[in-house]
């Protein structure tokens, strides 16, 4: 039996494009922070690092721990990228800045948690399957 790529690797890909996508996005945010695009391209490129190593290795074993590395890294990007818009949305709520300062934001935001999303259910979905 050989073990191949199963539907929770696909999720941890399509996580870490989110977490590109959400890079992108970022740049239009009002405050930022350099951390950000580190953890974000990060997660992008630990999924690129992976899929090459299961080409050239053709194996599949030590693909389980993708979820485990891409999740806390789209986490720490939207952590961080919230750190500095607290103020901001303080502005918003009080009525001194229009909601448009920060939609941005949270759109970032929101592109972010679904990549956080589709990633801790590629961690509780089959890595690998054997064919």
């Amino acid at each position: 039996m050989k073990k191949t790529t199963g539907v929770g690797f696909y999720f941890s890909c399509v996580a870490a494009v989110l977490a590109v996508v959400a890079a992108g996005l970022y740049s239009q945010v009002m405050y930022k922070q350099t951390n950000v695009y580190i953890f974000l391209i990060g997660a992008a490129v630990v999924a690129v690092i992976f899929t090459v190593l299961h080409k050239v290795t053709n194996s599949a074993d030590f693909t389980g721990i993708l979820p485990v590395i891409i999740a806390p890294l789209i986490a720490f990007g939207a952590v961080y990228g919230a750190a500095l818009m607290v103020n901001q949305i303080g502005y918003v709520i009080a009525g001194l800045d229009g909601i448009d300062t920060i939609m941005s934001f949270i759109i970032f935001e929101v592109v972010c948690c679904v990549a956080l999303l589709v990633a801790l259910i590629s961690a509780f979905l089959s890595q690998t399957k054997e064919v």
